[in-house]
């Protein structure tokens, strides 16, 4: 999985961890391989399956489908000839052209089959599909075609043109796509346009399109070809016109970005619940002497017997947060993380020392602030549902500004008093008193790392503070005297 994420990202297809190990599932699901990629227009469905083409060195077989798309025209296509007495020709079609190559046996590569823009095809179609994605045969003008499944690999993108029957729902796993967030806009658009003077505005840009709710923000596309016009313009371009022309493109659609130019960044990407994998594990469950597993006999868990009980007390409502270092959604491995950080026990295991404790509402407050240098005794924390406080007293607001540089942090308020900032997750505020208090989500290391993390091979605490060198050589002059 990891080698198929550094692989799509290298081509740029830019994506998370979680998003590569959801396509290579789908990779290898039988009989037939490949998914339902479902999502918004512009957020990357039809262009995954042509990077994977390149990156597995795969045959490639493409339809865009059209409203009103039969069966027929998905095994046969006409095209003009003059060779013919009506004039015209019929020749296999994507799907029979597809399944032909899986069975070459001069070329064994594996066969992609994109099918895109399912549901604009007719509903007779979902019916037609089905036993094809279950036996790779179709049956059509009297011949009978089939596929060699382990080579096909089959993708249907779908928006929201019409609802997929749930037999066809069930032949094939699901990938949810969203919207591009602002951090992978950034990363996509440095592949092409690093030093470009308007990529952070371009970035603000796609950020403020989210914001607006338009029926189709803007793609990476889009936005690439909106900074080549400003590049090719020069001191002409303007920046209203190049935005409708690249952009919105309906008057409707500028007049809502329009109205959100002067709001507060608030958008985030809205988070779909995770399932507890504890809830599915029958070991943890008392079961019935009926109640055998499948293939297994039941056996009683002496753990159970003798009175191993995994259930903590918490003998306390959730205090005040006003203070709280960090919240994070209490589980084992949560737990089991921040005790490693705690010398001894205290009275009742729902208190982690000065370091956290358990709340009656299965959350886990922190307690202990921690410096940003610090960050490293929580690194056991990433991607856990949570966020957490770091602090940086010696932080200037110029340190904070030039964090612009190198990351695509989007200042929002900006006064000798306060500076507000962030990016998808993470939270940045910064005052003369207290200098930079950090909010990052656990499930977002990406966002802290583009900010003050190792990418560039420095240490936890310099791609920022060792950027300018004068809170760094403070902390280390601090270090040396203690």
């Amino acid at each position: 999985m990891k080698d198929l994420k550094q692989k799509l990202n290298a081509a740029g297809y830019i994506c998370d961890s979680m998003f590569a190990a959801a396509v290579e599932a789908a990779l290898h699901t039988r009989p037939v391989a490949g998914a339902i990629l479902a999502g918004p227009i512009g957020s990357g469905k039809s262009y995954l399956p042509e990077v994977l083409a390149r990156i597995l060195h795969t045959d490639y077989y493409f339809y865009q489908c059209f409203p009103g798309t039969r069966e027929e025209d998905l095994l046969v296509k006409m095209l003009p000839s003059e060779e013919t007495i009506s004039g015209i020709a019929l020749h296999d079609g994507v799907i029979v052209q597809a399944v032909e190559a899986t069975r070459r046996k001069e070329n064994e590569k594996r066969v992609i089959l994109v099918l895109d823009e399912w549901d604009k095809t007719r509903p007779s179609a979902d019916s037609f599909l089905l036993d094809f994605l279950q036996t790779g045969r179709i049956n059509f003008s009297g011949r009978i075609f089939a596929a060699d499944l382990s080579r096909l690999i089959v993708f249907l993108t779908v928006n929201i043109e019409r609802e997929i029957s749930e037999p066809l729902v069930r032949r094939l796993p699901k990938i949810q796509f969203k919207h591009l967030s602002p951090n992978f806009v950034h990363r996509a658009l440095e592949l092409t346009h690093k030093d470009h003077p308007y990529l952070y505005n371009a970035i603000l840009l796609h950020e403020r399109c989210l914001l607006a709710n338009l029926p189709k923000p803007s793609t990476i596309q889009e936005l690439r070809q909106f900074l080549d016009a400003v590049s090719v313009l020069g001191d002409q371009a303007d920046w209203d016109s190049l935005v409708y022309q690249f952009v919105t493109k309906t008057e409707e659609a500028h007049e809502m970005l329009r109205q959100v130019e002067n709001e507060p960044l608030q958008w985030r990407q809205r988070a779909r619940l995770r399932l507890n994998a504890n809830a599915y594990d029958v070991r943890q469950k008392s079961l019935s002497p009926d109640q055998d597993l499948p293939g297994e006999l039941c056996m009683p868990r002496l753990a159970e017997i003798r009175g191993f009980d995994e259930m903590i007390e918490v003998q306390t409502e959730r205090p005040d947060l006003t203070d709280a270092a960090g919240i994070i959604e209490m589980n084992s491995k949560a737990y089991n993380e921040l005790v490693r950080l705690v010398d001894a026990p205290e009275t009742g295991p729902d208190v982690l020392g000065d370091w956290a404790e358990v709340n009656a509402d299965r959350t886990i407050t922190l307690k202990k602030q921690l410096l940003l240098r610090e960050v490293d005794l929580l690194k056991g924390l990433w991607g856990q549902n949570g966020e957490v406080l770091l602090i940086e007293p010696s932080a200037t607001w110029q340190d904070v500004k030039a964090i612009q540089e190198w990351a695509p942090l989007l200042i929002v308020k900006f006064s000798r008093s306060e500076i507000l900032a962030k990016m998808e997750g993470l939270d940045l505020r910064w005052t003369p008193a207290n200098g930079a208090e950090i909010i990052v989500h656990l499930g977002r290391r990406d966002a802290f790392s583009v900010c003050f993390g190792r990418s560039w091979g420095q240490s936890s605490e310099g791609k920022w503070i060792g950027y300018n060198g004068r809170i760094y050589q403070r902390y280390m002059k601090e270090a040396d005297c203690a």
